[in-house]
């Protein structure tokens, strides 16, 4: 396993690195992204540690036992940090793991690997080989500025430039957190996102999400909150009048706001778990069950109705156990599934509650056709997903 390093390229970046971008200081989202970039240890100059700085890594899980605080007069040090290839990381760098995992992709260079993005910046972001970090060790573990002698290395040495995989922004000024705020917040989209998530929904939950970084909240307070209101909009559609039916697409809406919230703040605070995947998941596919179930139960009083709302949410069930569990490829891919997971995703699916919506308030004799079409087109992803294993896209 690798080993990192936090460095200061000047005497500034020392402040600059204990300030917060989304709640978080610079150098705690440096030492996280080292971490998770592969880094077994990662070693921190004590010229940042503050009782601040400590506190918040002790409230980062798979940080345990991995920090440790450098002082330069242990020979064990050197001999841990220089024995082989180092991450050198700029502590007041907005940086991301998949940015430093790169580095340690492939076969170590002789003059090492850097992210091509930080080469030009003074404050470069490189695996050095054993003799570099050697050589700088004392002033290194001291938290003295090495931007110049790394950017010195840079042009002596060319070490393989790699692009980076994801975000890599130095902060030189104080002035520049906002834009490396903005830069942190924009890359929390996610390929699943429709066109309705990153026109609305995205835009929305930042807000939030920018609220609570700063608070106490969790993301699974956050997913709790998102099953109530979910709830509370399942409950309008069901009531099946015009008000109620307006009243649950805006509830539905801020549902769905917050389920993107939940996921935001556990990115922004490092508090991601497996728990909470599989409690965020849940609450999906209950809350958009039970939706299609109540807009069923409200499109009439017959049994047919009832049993077009009964289908639908179990076709909605079954979907999104085989969205979470059937390998991607198998999972994705089908037209005809595609139709569904643009309804699972919301884009159609918002089309289908605007529909009931004014059909409540226009034409309720036709609600039922709508529960029909919701009902079968809940089955189509599924029935994708089992006709592409049956020719064989299953793995031997």
């Amino acid at each position: 396993m690798a080993r990192a390093v936090l460095y200061l390229p000047d005497l500034a970046a020392r402040r600059i690195a204990a300030l917060p971008v989304a709640g978080r200081a610079l150098a705690v989202r440096a030492i996280v992204a080292a971490a998770r970039a592969g880094a077994e240890t990662v070693g921190v100059p004590a010229a940042l540690r503050t009782p601040s700085l400590e506190a918040a890594l002790r409230r980062i899980q798979d940080l345990a036992g991995r920090v440790r605080w450098l002082d330069g007069r242990d020979p064990t040090e050197t001999r841990a940090f220089a024995g082989a290839p180092c991450l050198l990381v700029p502590a007041s760098a907005l940086i991301e793991a998949r940015t430093l995992a790169g580095l340690l992709e492939g076969p170590m260079e002789v003059g090492g690997a850097a992210i091509a993005e930080s080469a030009e910046g003074g404050a470069p972001a490189l695996l050095a080989p054993p003799g570099l970090v050697e050589r700088i060790w004392a002033p290194l573990a001291a938290g003295a500025g090495l931007g110049a002698v790394l950017v010195r290395h840079l042009e002596e040495m060319r070490p393989k430039l790699r692009s980076a995989a994801g975000l890599f922004l130095r902060v030189t000024a104080e002035a520049e957190l906002r834009d490396a705020e903005a830069a942190l917040y924009a890359s929390l989209g996610t390929d699943d996102d429709t066109v309705v998530d990153r026109l609305i929904h995205r835009r929305c939950s930042r807000l939030i999400t920018r609220v609570l970084v700063r608070t106490e909240a969790t993301p699974n307070q956050v997913s709790v909150a998102s099953l109530l209101i979910g709830l509370g909009a399942a409950g309008c559609f069901w009531r099946g009048t015009p008000l109620g039916a307006a009243l649950g697409l805006g509830l539905y809406s801020l549902a769905v706001i917050l389920d993107h919230v939940d996921g935001e703040l556990a990115r922004l605070t490092f508090q991601e778990t497996r728990f909470g995947a599989a409690l965020d998941w849940a609450i999906d596919t209950v809350v958009l069950s039970l939706v299609v179930l109540a807009m069923g139960l409200s499109a009439g009083r017959g049994l047919g109705t009832v049993a077009m709302g009964v289908l639908g949410a179990l076709g909605v069930t079954l979907s999104a156990l085989l969205a979470r569990y059937l390998p991607r490829k198998i999972a994705v891919g089908e037209t005809i599934g595609g139709a569904l997971r643009s309804l699972g995703n919301r884009d159609l699916f918002y089309l289908l509650l605007l529909a009931f919506v004014i059909l409540t308030w226009t034409l309720p004799a036709v609600l039922p056709v709508l529960a029909l079409i919701v009902a079968l087109g809940s089955q189509s992803y599924w029935i994708a997903c089992v006709a592409k294993i049956r020719r064989g896209a299953a793995p031997q």
